[in-house]
Parts: C-alpha cells; sequence; structure tokens
C-alpha cells in the first residue's frame, strides 16, 4: 500500500520589490494588526496569515504551491489596492508539514532501530527520529507527522526512505 501524505501547513517567505513597510501596512490596510513580539504587521488574505517584518513577508498555512501562489497574487493585489507599489520576485519554502498514513501498524521498537530513532513509551507514545534535518514522528497505528521538511518533495521522499526502511 502506498502511503498517503497529505500536506498540513506551508511556510514560506516571499520576496517583493520594494518591500512594503510595516507601519505603512498598519496605517494604510484596515484589518491589519500589529505584531509586538517582532514589531511587525499581520494581515489575513482569506485564511492565510501574512507577516510583514522590515526585511521579510512570511506566508504561512497554505497546503499546496497553488495556494501559496494564489495567496501571493491576493497580497499584491491589495497592497496596489491601498497605493503600496509591490511587484512579486519569488518564494521560498522553508518549512512543510505533513502527516502521512502508512496503512499499517508499526512496531516502534524495531522502527527505532531501523530509522536512528528514540523511542520510550514510558515518555512518549511515539517513536521520534530526525531524517535530513526533518523530525518524523511515528506512532504504532501508522500514522507519520513530519516537521521541518524544505519542500513538498522531500515530504514524499521521506515517507519512501520510512517505507522502504521500516518494511523490507
Amino acid at each position: 500500500m502506498e502511503p498517503r501524505v497529505e500536506i498540513v501547513n506551508i511556510v514560506a517567505t516571499i520576496k517583493l520589490e520594494p518591500m512594503p513597510d510595516p507601519g505603512e501596512v498598519l496605517g494604510k490596510i484596515p484589518g491589519s494588526r500589529p505584531v509586538k513580539r517582532f514589531r511587525g504587521a499581520m494581515l489575513r488574505i482569506g485564511k492565510t496569515p501574512v507577516l510583514f517584518y522590515k526585511k521579510k513577508i512570511i506566508v504561512t498555512g497554505a497546503k499546496n504551491t497553488e495556494e501559496l501562489r494564489d495567496t501571493i497574487r491576493k497580497l499584491v493585489s491589495v497592497l496596489h489596492r491601498y497605493g503600496m507599489e509591490a511587484k512579486p520576485r519569488g518564494y521560498e519554502i522553508v518549512n512543510v508539514t505533513a502527516k502521512v498514513d502508512l496503512g499499517r501498524r508499526i512496531n516502534l521498537v524495531e522502527a527505532a532501530e531501523r530509522l536512528g530513532g528514540i523511542y520510550d513509551p514510558d515518555y512518549r507514545p511515539y517513536m521520534v527520529a530526525r531524517i535530513n534535518d526533518t523530525v518524523i514522528m511515528l506512532s504504532h497505528n501508522g500514522k507519520l507527522v513530519m516537521l521541518g521538511a524544505k519542500s513538498i518533495k522531500k515530504c514524499y521522499m521521506i515517507s519512501e526512505h520510512v517505507v522502504n526502511n521500516i518494511f523490507p
């Protein structure tokens, strides 16, 4: 059975030229809110939060690259509507969170040995491992959560690696 990968969250940085100032976003766009902790601004484009900082714009909550691109187009449109010129110059995915259903039960002791992970049932009911700078958490019922992947393709590669190593 092929593992089912579901992308839960994509976090990306957006490059716009020129970069809008968070203070200008707060002053001109209704519905924007200050982010005091990082001295920035937050604006929702649909359901997707967009965070503005001095030199960075972060989009979080997209489920696929089409949704990410659509959010960028809508963001540029909103900025233009309120008199801020900005042209998209690209984006970079910095974090992908995914859920994977492997479709069968897992012996976590064996999985930890084969994947170089840690399983301590007294501490947590799942196995934790790091594969290519991505943290995976694997439960006995075959559910896997990936945190910190740098691309969607990497999520599929890691799920394939897990399957190949725990189901030889």
